[in-house]
This record gives C-alpha cells, structure tokens and sequence, in this order.
C-alpha cells in the first residue's frame, strides 16, 4: 500500500506541474495578446486617421474635378459663339 501511496503522490505531483505549466503557458498567451490587442489598436487608429485624411483629399479633388469640368464646358460655349457659319465661304483671292 506505501508503494502505491507514493505512486500517487508522483502521479499527482506531475499532474500539479503539468497544469502550472499550462497556466503558466495560458496567462503568458494573455498577456502577449492583450499587448498585441493594444498594438493593432494604436495602429487601426494611425491607419483610420489616414483613412479619413484621404477622403477629404478625394472630396477635395473631386470638387476640383468638377469645377474644371464646369470651366471646359464653359469655354466650349464660348467657341461655338465664334466658330465660323458653315455655310457662308471665305474668299481666299485678293
């Protein structure tokens, strides 16, 4: 009986270190993930921040755009004012 006593004690010292080990193993996981989480969290706020900066960018140059393509527009109405009429002919003799 002593011999299977201290069988046990050894089986369960073992299972003692065994499950230290995992926790050991789990909180150092933790603690790595909760420094990862804080990271990707610094970093998703740098990368949000340059997110919004490019769309105001893009409102910017989309208003741009539309503004020169109002003055085009504009500029081609004024050329159809001075083309010449197709149909009268210009004398090229002196």
């Amino acid at each position: 009986m002593n011999e299977n006593t201290n069988q046990l004690f050894y089986l369960a010292l073992a299972l003692t270190g065994v499950i230290l080990a995992l926790l050991a193993m789990f909180f150092n996981y933790n603690l790595k993930l909760g420094d990862r989480t804080a990271s990707l969290e610094k970093k998703n706020g740098y990368e949000q921040h340059q997110i919004d900066k490019l769309k105001e960018e893009i409102t910017k140059l989309e208003l741009e755009v539309k503004q020169l393509r109002e003055a085009y527009q504009a500029s081609q109405q004024k050329l159809k004012k001075y083309e010449p009429n197709q149909s009268r002919k210009i004398s090229t003799k002196y």
